[in-house]
């Protein structure tokens, strides 16, 4: 069973700062410290090449606490849980950039993975756009679609509090 992950945000910036960010090695500890969640962690970080030609792969370490968590999820896991996040960015060619995204809880039989492309939003000069196209994916009978529906729901609440950190430290750097 799996639930579709299809969502596009827009930014108050070009993508050639955007892209600046991601391939910057000190954007990734600072946006996970503000929006990453008590006990977050940036547990690898490899930055290649420069410029525009420079691609960036982070795994980041999320830490949710069982009182945070919902009961359906408890009911199946006792105790909090560990995510396992990876976020991608390929090299800028003037007018985008793909990526790719997976995330792994812990002791679950559950992940996400997906594709990015950032690139100009259409008709919105200076404005850049992420699309995200993957799937959640819950292998627990019984209450896998309300598993994948919360893994989904809290990603898209996640990428709005990242997009907000973002276009705030672009404007800082």
């Amino acid at each position: 069973m799996t639930t579709r992950l299809e969502r596009s945000l827009d930014y108050a910036t070009g993508p050639a700062a955007l892209h600046a960010a991601f391939t910057d090695a000190a954007y990734w500890p600072a946006r996970v410290a503000e929006v990453g969640g008590e006990g977050a962690r940036v547990a690898e970080l490899t930055v290649t090449g420069e410029g525009a030609g420079a691609s960036v792969r982070v795994l980041v370490v999320h830490v949710i606490g069982e009182d945070k968590l919902p009961p359906v999820v408890t009911a199946i896991r006792p105790g909090g849980l560990e995510i396992h996040r990876v976020e991608e960015w390929g090299p800028f060619d003037g007018t985008r950039c793909e990526g790719r995204f997976s995330a792994d809880i812990q002791g679950v039989p559950a992940q996400l993975s997906g594709t990015t492309v950032l690139e100009g939003a259409p008709g919105a000069d200076g404005t850049a756009r992420i699309t995200a196209d993957g799937e959640a994916s819950v292998s627990i009978p019984f209450v896998a679609k309300k598993v994948e529906s919360l893994v989904v729901e809290n990603l898209q609440e996640l990428m709005e509090g990242e997009r907000e950190f973002t276009l705030q430290w672009i404007a800082e750097h």
